[in-house]
């Protein structure tokens, strides 16, 4: 099977992670594929042009980066790593809080790019700051209710985290969140976060 992504996804980079954790390198054939390219198997799987995208060997072309670390830690993998999602709503939600802050991550970078071609929207700019800043207090006050192992949730925050220092270096997610800090380093030490760090 196959997994489209980029280096620089944040949302690939959760489905790869999921991938090493459960030692799946040798079953899923990674593969670089920037959606703006518009690769012919890539659209023809991916109609919506976003990575990651996951092909089985059937042709059947799995969408999302929640539902394909759901797929891969359930079908493929023990399913270890969605079990606390399944059994903790507290830590569910700190999952969903963690997609929308990658969400609004992703919009506060498109803000730049229209910043740059002088279309940059104050009144959105300050809403992303705002929510971004928000978020993370979130984050460190719930730090706590999450599993001792390693779980979507802690791979979901890792890969917002790192996204923050590609895209937005500027933000100091850092101060002010030692409980944050702490947790984040703790993963970013995981073989399978070393091996997928996010670039450019």
């Amino acid at each position: 099977m196959k997994l489209y992504y980029t280096h620089a996804s944040p949302f690939a980079r959760s489905a790869r992670i999921v991938v090493r954790e459960h030692g799946l390198e040798g079953k899923v054939d990674e593969v670089v594929s920037h959606p703006f390219d518009g690769a012919e198997d890539f659209i023809k799987a991916n109609p919506l042009g976003k990575v990651p995208c996951l092909v089985l060997d059937n042709g059947q072309a799995i969408m999302d980066s929640e539902v394909i670390c759901a797929y891969l830690d359930r079908e493929l993998g023990d399913g270890r790593l969605g079990r606390a999602l399944e059994a903790d709503w507290g830590v569910r939600t700190f999952y969903s809080v963690c997609s929308g802050l990658l969400d609004t991550l992703v919009l506060l970078r498109l803000e730049k790019v229209r910043d740059a071609e002088g279309l940059r929207s104050a009144f959105w700019w300050g809403r992303y700051q705002a929510a971004i800043q928000r978020t993370l207090d979130y984050l460190e006050a719930h730090t706590a209710a999450l599993p001792d192992e390693v779980s979507l949730a802690q791979i979901n925050l890792a890969c917002a985290i790192n996204y923050i220092g590609l895209r937005h270096a500027e933000i100091d997610w850092r101060k002010g969140r030692s409980a944050l800090a702490r947790l984040v380093d703790q993963l970013e030490q995981r073989e399978s976060l070393v091996a997928t760090r996010l670039h450019d």
